[in-house]
């Protein structure tokens, strides 16, 4: 990394809720590409258009800081505050302004050391839990839950970045205690990768329901099937399953309703071709998500028959010493909640049930 050039683009603002100068940077636009992103949208390589740059790590840049009053967001919302769909700044502002003793310490504890020109790791983190326990201010009702979820997620994708670098210098390891001691604070603060899953789905789940965005089918499916990749992430394969679940339900409530409507437009006589291309065009891209949503819920699947297999045999063989048929080591097996395919796999296709007639 040449300390001489820099990839950033400094900005003065005044930050929107103590209304202090404060320096922020951003990356200059086109300096780096995505090379590698996960299921679950993290990225998971870059490459930086000049190699000068590639001590630099995007996501600890982030989210903006004042340094005055701690409040920490989005560069968005540093420069166009409250302009967010379903937006809860002023309520936010309000709070940050009036927080409480116990508030305002664990706010100095996580913004005290933020300095972008030497940022590391744990300043990283800092930052992300930051902005994240200032979003959490207001009450449930209140929050921008699609806003938390976001922030959840990135702050899981730092972890997740830091173990796979089999954590250098035990940064990690070390920041792990600052934890600790933070959580007799805050008692909701996530401890690991896998709390910030949990908390980054259970937040989309609320998202889903009442944010305005998800009012749209294409995002709404989209975000439960994030959702049921967060979850497998976070090793809930049952949530994971009730949420692809959704998709498929959502998914083919959406076919009947776009046949209803062609149906009528046609009749109408209001089926042009470009009418008709925009439905199909709607039409084939809640197919395409459903079809992956299928395609994780087999794999889903899969992993779950793999854990069952050998409690499944244990069952089958013990049943066959004690002289059951295949149909009643069948319903046993049924009985205890085995998947259908593994069942099927271990002993068959059940046999079709004779039709005697009606005399």
């Amino acid at each position: 990394m040449n300390a001489a050039k820099s990839p950033f683009i400094k900005k003065e603002v005044h930050c929107p809720v103590c209304n202090s100068l404060a320096q922020n940077r951003f990356i200059m636009p086109k300096s780096f590409i995505e090379l590698e992103v996960e299921s679950d949208r993290h990225v998971n390589k870059y490459k930086w258009m000049d190699s000068d740059f590639e001590g630099y790590h995007p996501p600890f840049y982030h989210f903006w800081h004042c340094p005055t009053c701690k409040y920490t967001a989005s560069q968005r919302d540093f420069l166009k505050p409250g302009q967010d769909q379903q937006s809860n700044f002023n309520m936010l502002k309000r709070l940050v302004q009036q927080m409480k003793p116990n508030q305002k310490q664990i706010v100095q504890l996580l913004g005290s050391d933020i300095n972008y020109d030497k940022v590391t790791f744990s300043m990283a983190l800092n930052a992300h839990l930051l902005a994240l326990y200032i979003q959490e201010l207001p009450l449930a009702p209140d929050r921008d839950d699609n806003k938390i979820a976001s922030y959840y997620l990135r702050t899981g994708w730092l972890i997740r970045e830091q173990i796979a670098k089999d954590d250098p210098d035990g940064e990690f390891e070390k920041y792990k205690e600052f934890l600790n001691k933070l959580s007799k604070l805050w008692s909701g603060v996530p401890l690991s990768e896998s709390d910030c899953l949990n908390q980054a789905a259970e937040s989309f789940q609320l998202a889903y329901q009442n944010h305005p965005r998800y009012a749209d089918i294409l995002h709404a499916t989209d975000l439960m099937i994030l959702i049921a990749d967060i979850y497998v992430r976070a090793g809930d394969m049952k949530a994971a399953m009730k949420s692809l679940n959704n998709v498929m339900q959502t998914g083919q409530k959406f076919r009947g309703q776009m046949g209803e409507t062609m149906r009528k437009d046609r009749e109408a006589g209001r089926l042009t071709a470009t009418r008709k291309a925009q439905l199909d065009a709607q039409a084939n891209k809640v197919n395409v998500l459903m079809e992956k949503a299928g395609d994780m819920r087999q794999e889903i699947i899969k992993v779950k028959m793999a854990k069952q297999e050998p409690k499944a045999k244990a069952v089958v063989a013990k049943l066959e010493a004690k002289g059951f048929d295949t149909e009643q080591i069948r319903e046993k097996l049924q009985e205890f909640n085995f998947e259908p395919q593994l069942i099927t796999r271990l002993l068959g296709a059940p046999k079709k049930k004779k039709f005697l007639g009606l005399f």
